[in-house]
């Protein structure tokens, strides 16, 4: 009766071994997004008509996106340390767009509706909906640094430099505390560098990781590297960055294009590392129903999917990227495939 017993309780102490990077979610891309106006469009149509298409759509609040199951967001941010930056004619004086703080917008003065369109007010949204479920499978917020101005009649956006990434940090730690999050610093351990972490001791478990904040820096090259400064490890810092796999503070990896990088990102994985990848880069996959970069994504083993289709869209054919039941996540088919099609709660 003893061995029997054991048998059958085998499977639940492995379950509950997951680690972070034995698992892959779902979420979304320009998580914030709010479509411009029928009016706009058409504006904006008369001008690249791509364009246009590619920005109708609208996000829900990050609380119901987080209720549907989505466990990752992307954030676009522009600095605003005084304040009024993105501020329209008509917002009252104490609009929160005309205090300083960081915004989240995805083109200034063009497409520029977000249905948080303060960082912290993101934040808040998060953290209030990680309150009421304190036991929730880990969220990870992307975060891209926009200072450039992609129209010259736009206002020039504040560069990101040193101080205003601090200044990021800084907004951050004013919402959640450092313990409701997932740092470098807590995967690292005792471990000289990140990279060394992960590939002696691996990610925290999954139990350790229950009802926190990963933020990682979607920018790469010359942001990434001023974030890097002086912390060449990520030591004290808060976002996890995309480098190159030998680097020390490789841990989390960029890889956008599940197609051509397919064979790279199982690599990446079954090393130990996290990735991030897109099912979807615009409407076209979806208006021709071509599910095969989903299909590529999601085999793939990154552990963050990211779509701009999480429920069925009718007016494009019925594309949506969810996991079979539309369960919140899975065991990763690459990273933890003796557990193959276990969900996750």
């Amino acid at each position: 009766m003893k061995i029997i017993l054991l048998i059958l309780l085998l499977p639940f102490p492995v379950f509950a071994e997951f680690r972070l990077n034995q698992i892959q979610l779902i979420g979304t891309h320009n998580s914030y997004h709010v479509a411009p106006t029928a009016q706009e469009m058409r504006v904006f149509g008369l001008f690249d008509k791509r364009a246009a298409t590619a920005w109708d759509y609208t996000r829900k609040p990050l609380g119901e996106q987080l209720d549907n199951g989505l466990r990752h967001f992307e954030l676009d941010v522009f600095a605003d340390p005084k304040g009024g930056l993105f501020a329209k004619p008509g917002d009252p004086a104490d609009s929160p767009m005309r205090k300083p703080g960081i915004k989240v917008l995805h083109v200034p003065q063009f497409d520029a509706r977000s249905i948080h369109p303060t960082f912290k007010g993101a934040l808040a949204a998060v953290k209030e909906w990680s309150d009421k479920n304190p036991n929730h499978l880990p969220v990870m917020i992307l975060v891209e640094l926009k200072d450039r101005a992609d129209n010259p009649l736009a206002q020039k956006p504040v560069k990101f430099d040193r101080a205003q990434m601090i200044a990021l940090e800084k907004e951050i730690l004013s919402v959640v505390k450092k313990d409701n999050l997932i740092t470098p610093d807590f995967v690292r351990g005792e471990s000289a560098t990140l990279r060394d972490a992960i590939g002696e001791n691996g990610w925290p478990t999954l139990e350790k990781c229950r009802g926190k904040l990963m933020f990682c820096l979607d920018n790469e090259g010359g942001h990434r590297d001023v974030y890097l400064k002086g912390n060449p490890t990520l030591e004290k810092r808060l976002l996890f960055v995309s480098v190159d796999p030998v680097h020390p503070a490789a841990a989390w990896m960029k890889r956008n294009n599940p197609v051509g990088s397919f064979d790279e990102i199982q690599k990446l994985v079954k090393a130990g590392f996290m990735v991030r990848t897109r099912a979807d880069a615009n409407t076209v996959e979806a208006r021709a129903n071509d599910r095969n970069r989903a299909r590529r994504a999601l085999a793939s083993g990154a552990q963050f999917v990211s779509t701009d289709f999480p429920d069925n869209v009718p007016r494009i054919g019925e594309y949506e990227v969810r996991f079979p039941g539309r369960v919140v996540a899975r065991a990763n088919p690459v990273s933890a495939p003796e557990l193959k099609g276990r969900a996750v709660k």
